[in-house]
């Protein structure tokens, strides 16, 4: 049975509970795998900040683009059963999207993020299905498809959730919690909240000198919680998330049964595209739906390589997978920070759990 030190577990608490006293973010939570059993899960602070509502290990919370790889991992079954593959072109599984310097699209473009389309459309209601297919069909691309990397923030959960859509010709939800949160055990995870679970929702705060004061207002949305946009308005537990990449890890074994072919698995999650993201000019690797950690230290921990796959969220989260130490870690908060407070806390939070994993 796979155990931590004492003294790592207590070294990660002391930090947790220290970040939430100095106010850096109303709640947070730590999960962390090793070869699939559940080794770490520390919680604390408010559910909705200033009440008093504690948060609990099921606590749920908004985690943005942690939620990209789960949402592509949709695509990963389809693949392994021969319904899709990653150089087929976009156009025509999608009627009507191959156009306007789209039309060389491929469905690995779409998830390694060289699509030519990063700019979410202005005035798009996530609400209405609908229009936002007919904006990205209307959308001109920005870049020729496969000729650079840049993070399609939202736009990569419209057309990752249309792509499953018309391959599986099911609702996207619906697939996504027969095919992958059902077998992996993710129990707490939905890109469509309901009403009934929105209590158990962290609230989002925006931090001083977070640059977008109303996107907490939107996370904490009904109206953006309770319909799929799966770029961004995933929920989840660490737990869950942590689960999720123990499984990746593990080469695609969860409780005794192959989810996915190792195969798969180490092809998702190996590099794929590598370059200098367009926009930020930062070095960037990208496996299918995955970011395939850089070497030297980051928000992964210092991870050391191509081993470390995962994925952040803006502001807040981040959850990865090591294939080498056979684990998975999720640290989740519900304070939006800019980017240097951000970077530091995941970075510092996630070498903990590597040295807690290792010792």
């Amino acid at each position: 049975m796979a155990t931590l030190s004492r003294r790592a577990v207590d070294t990660l608490d002391s930090r947790l509970w220290h970040h939430l006293a100095m106010g850096v973010h109303p709640a947070s939570a730590i999960a962390a795998y090793k070869d699939g059993e559940l080794v770490l899960d520390l919680y604390g602070g408010s559910i909705n900040s200033g009440d008093g509502s504690k948060v609990a290990s099921d606590t749920l919370y908004s985690v943005w683009s942690c939620g990209k790889p789960m949402a592509a991992a949709c695509l990963w079954v389809l693949k392994e059963r021969g319904k899709v593959d990653w150089d087929d072109l976009v156009g025509d599984i999608w009627d009507g999207y191959g156009v306007n310097g789209k039309e060389s699209t491929t469905v690995r473009h779409v998830l390694t993020h060289e699509a030519g389309v990063p700019t979410t459309p202005r005035g798009i209601n996530e609400a209405n299905w609908d229009s936002v297919v007919t904006a990205m069909e209307s959308a001109e691309a920005e870049f020729e498809p496969g000729s650079a990397i840049e993070y399609h923030s939202s736009t990569f959960g419209f057309l990752v959730r249309e792509l499953v859509q018309r391959i599986s010709g099911q609702d996207f939800e619906d697939f996504f919690q027969a095919e992958v949160a059902g077998p992996l055990g993710l129990v707490d995870t939905t890109y469509r909240l309901d009403a009934e679970r929105m209590p158990r929702l962290a609230r989002l705060m925006s931090m001083p000198n977070f640059g977008s004061p109303d996107l907490a207002e939107k996370g904490n949305s009904e109206e953006y919680k309770f319909h799929p946009s799966p770029g961004g308005n995933g929920t989840s537990t660490a737990r869950d998330l942590a689960r999720f990449y123990s499984v990746l890890s593990n080469g695609g074994s969860v409780d005794g049964t192959q989810w996915l072919s190792a195969e798969t698995v180490a092809d998702v999650t190996s590099i794929h595209a590598e370059g200098l993201e367009r926009a930020s000019g930062n070095q960037h690797r990208r496996g299918l739906g995955v970011q395939v950690a850089n070497d030297g230290p980051g928000r992964m921990g210092d991870a050391g390589g191509s081993h470390v796959f995962g994925h952040g969220g803006v502001g807040t989260c981040i959850s990865w997978g090591d294939s080498k130490l056979k684990a998975g870690a999720a640290v989740v908060t519900s304070g939006l920070q800019p980017n240097e407070v951000n970077d530091e806390r995941l970075q510092t939070f996630s070498q903990l759990v590597r040295d807690a994993l290792e010792s």
